[in-house]
């Protein structure tokens, strides 16, 4: 009986000292695949590489079954390349090998200018999505929108671009109301609470803050913001909420653990995502998972990944903010257990499948 094929997938990111949204990716992407459950004539192999300067931490990567793990050089390969049918690289690293790669496309940032003030940065990312475009056999898109913002931007051949959507990871769920009292404790919060969840432009905080003075949210609310911002950035936030006036009703968390996120996505009355753009937005499902009612902007992916079951609204109408909060917060139970039932659809058993798929696909072309 001949042996199953190996796929290599590299995942250096997994040593990072914080996760990162492409680490958590690669780690539940590799989890779900070893898990997988697949008939004795698909069954396959996983190795996960990690560069040889990171190889010291190679404790934090994945565990579970038909897995194992390498080192790697670059870009200068010193010994024999472990024997793989195909590489998938879920981000710029990438091992030297002539071997069929798939890679995942998480967002377009670079190409539509998003997130960058380093332009040599930018520039590099665009080089990268061209070596994408031109080197690989497929291409894993998070969301339709990513699909066809590359195809518009930065080209290719529609058939080998695949839309396999991310999943949601188990400890996104509804907790009990022990869990939710703890996290508050934790995190200080007395009373009712929106959230809303990150630091880099796209995320559009200043006019989240503006919509939550214009709907008096307030009076009821504390507005608890999670992730790490600049000095600069502070002060300037400080000050706009001193002159509005609520400097004690929107907390700033700073970074806060994958494992408070769960319960702080359970206890909030509704959860803020009026992004600018999104390559998919996997928090709106997570917030649904969680039981919580979410408000998510009109753009980018947002809309897809939603599925129909959020407020939806413009991101930069500050009005039209104010009422998605709004309705966000009244949205019906029935319409809640819908979003609920909807999120626990998108697992990463589905992901793992579909991604499986792919890489069947690229070997067979």
């Amino acid at each position: 009986m001949s042996r199953p094929p190996v796929f290599a997938i590299e995942a250096t990111n997994l040593t990072d000292e914080r996760g990162t949204g492409i680490g958590r990716y690669t780690r539940q992407l590799i989890e779900a695949l070893s898990a997988l459950q697949v008939p004795p004539q698909d069954e396959f192999e996983l190795l996960q590489l990690c560069k040889r300067s990171r190889w010291q931490l190679r404790d934090r990567l994945a565990q579970g079954p038909r897995l194992s793990s390498r080192c790697w050089w670059g870009p200068v390969w010193p010994l024999p390349r472990p024997a793989c049918a195909l590489l998938h690289v879920p981000d710029e690293r990438q091992p030297p090998w002539r071997v069929p790669t798939v890679a995942t496309v998480h967002d377009l940032y670079a190409a539509l200018n998003i997130n960058y003030t380093d332009e040599k940065k930018r520039q590099r990312k665009l080089r990268h999505y061209e070596h994408l475009r031109d080197s690989c056999a497929r291409l894993v898109c998070v969301s339709e929108n990513t699909r066809q913002d590359f195809l518009r931007l930065v080209g290719g051949d529609p058939a080998r671009l695949k839309v396999v959507h991310p999943g949601v990871a188990p400890e996104f769920r509804p907790h009990t109301a022990d869990e939710i009292q703890a996290v508050r404790t934790r995190h200080g919060l007395a009373g009712p609470y929106l959230l809303f969840v990150g630091s880099t432009p796209n995320k559009n905080l200043a006019r989240t803050i503006e919509a939550f003075a214009a709907g008096r949210f307030g009076q009821d609310y504390t507005l608890l913001v999670c992730g790490e911002h600049s000095r600069t950035q502070g002060e300037a936030l400080a000050a706009r909420l001193a002159e509005l006036g609520l400097a004690s009703r929107v907390h700033f968390a700073g970074f806060v653990s994958d494992t408070d996120l769960p319960a702080l996505y359970a206890g909030a009355a509704a959860y803020l995502f009026p992004s600018l753009y999104e390559g998919y937005g996997l928090p709106i499902l997570e917030a649904m998972a969680c039981g919580t009612p979410v408000l998510a902007s009109d753009r980018g992916s947002c809309p897809e990944a939603a599925g129909g079951h959020a407020a939806i609204a413009d991101p930069e109408d500050i009005e039209a903010l104010a009422a998605g909060i709004a309705a966000a917060v009244a949205m019906t139970p029935a319409r809640r257990a819908a979003a609920l039932a909807y999120a626990r659809t998108r697992t990463w058993e589905v992901t793992a499948r579909g991604t499986l798929a792919v890489w069947r696909e690229a070997l067979a072309r």
